[in-house]
């Protein structure tokens, strides 16, 4: 008996909402169970979490779930004698250090949002006030900070009574954790001038997903509404993310849906296939503008989309920076003809400033540029679009993506 017949229409209608929301692309994860892969970097602030006197800083590129790390890994410790209690505070632009403690003593239950210390009312917030009120805690509870997006606190006093602060708890060895999570290439970028703190921070990089962890994305879900996918549908949602699980998430959801109109419980290649066009059908008012302003040219014959699309198809490092070199092969086969660096740098350095809605940005020195999309979540946007416009074919990203529509392959690799 065919699942057409064994589910009434109620019951299709019920699984299309239980994929909208187990599939969460414009959230972050909030429960244990559904948080996927990145066990070592659990481990590490697990770790800090544990240390007395340690603290912890999670940064990389925007979308590769550093919040969802940050949201989920206390759910994973267990302490039998103290009781956690964690708290995630978003950094406001307009935060000052006493608006930013205010919202967090308010989370950890303080009396008055933070507005009343030892019974004195105080219009500042000093580190030796957060010191004493964190100290409060630690007979009977380990209190975890997280400050996310703190790449968005546009105080330099603040962040550098910040770094004050972790300095003070750590060298009082307060049984408290801050974590920092922010947007950046590097701890430099997040903390500038405060190097001093770096031996009280371990430092964790979040590089993008690899291709199991994104796997185990549609893995945990799947089961959770009686569905299944077939190994190459699944290879071709793990290749389009690109090693971010937005992506993920997002194709997941929509191929989800395709099999549920087609009466499926088992998502095959031609439900990712009409998911792709629901991706771009769906797209961002912000990305479709800003991927036509980058590609636009009055010159005839101008290959600003295929160099940008020989970009998104380049092999990256684990933050997604790749050398000028590394567009050669993908360019070569998108134009058919061999390109050298010569014939599409200009390209490049346009591609990078503001006028040209500014896709890529640019490190290192000259003729050691490294790039890497502006916006991450562009990237697998313009291997979409390449695809539907006919810039590249399937077979093309066989080519360039050797796991694109193969099976899983043995020992858990996708």
């Amino acid at each position: 008996m065919t699942a057409k017949q064994t589910l009434s229409d109620a019951d299709w209608q019920s699984k299309t909402y239980e994929i909208i929301e187990l599939f969460s692309p414009g959230a972050p994860i909030d429960e244990n169970d559904l948080f996927a892969g990145r066990q070592h970097e659990i481990s590490q602030i697990i770790e800090a979490a544990l240390q007395r006197g340690q603290h912890a800083i999670v940064y990389g590129e925007r979308g590769v779930g550093k919040t969802s790390l940050a949201k989920t890994f206390s759910l994973r410790l267990i302490r039998p004698t103290k009781t956690l209690s964690s708290v995630i505070v978003n950094c406001d632009p307009q935060d000052t250090f006493t608006s930013l403690w205010r919202k967090v003593y308010k989370d950890l239950g303080e009396e008055g949002g933070g507005n009343v210390l030892d019974g004195t009312t105080i219009n500042d917030i000093s580190p030796d006030d957060v010191r004493r009120v964190l100290t409060r805690f630690d007979l009977t509870t380990t209190p975890i900070i997280i400050l996310d997006e703190f790449d968005k606190l546009q105080d330099p006093n603040a962040k550098a009574l910040i770094a004050n602060t972790i300095k003070s708890l750590s060298d009082y060895s307060v049984a408290a954790t801050i974590v920092l999570v922010g947007v950046a290439k590097s701890v430099n970028d997040l903390l500038r001038d405060h190097a001093s703190i770096g031996r009280a921070l371990i430092q964790i990089p979040m590089p993008r997903m690899k291709a199991a962890e994104l796997a185990e994305i549609i893995d945990k879900r799947l089961p959770r509404v009686g569905m299944t996918i077939t190994p190459a549908a699944k290879a071709q949602i793990v290749a389009l993310s690109a090693g971010l699980p937005h992506y993920t998430h997002l194709l997941g959801q929509h191929a989800g849906r395709r099999a549920i109109e087609s009466r499926s419980l088992t998502i095959d290649v031609q439900h990712v296939d009409d998911a792709e066009r629901d991706c771009l059908e769906r797209a961002h008012h912000s990305i479709r503008e800003q991927y036509h302003r980058a590609t636009q040219s009055p010159r005839s014959g101008n290959i600003y989309k295929e160099v940008l699309l020989a970009c998104a198809l380049a092999e990256p490092d684990e933050l997604g920076f790749f050398p000028a070199k590394a567009i050669e092969v993908p360019l070569s086969i998108i134009m058919q003809k061999q390109y050298k660096v010569a014939m599409f740098g200009q390209h490049l350095k346009i591609l990078c400033e503001a006028d040209r809605a500014k896709m890529l940005e640019v490190t290192g020195s000259p003729r050691r540029f490294r790039y890497r999309f502006e916006e991450p979540l562009m990237q697998p946007y313009v291997i979409l679009r390449g695809l539907a416009d006919g810039l590249i074919t399937k077979n093309t990203l066989r080519q360039l993506m050797p796991n694109y529509l193969q099976p899983r392959l043995s020992g858990g690799e996708v």
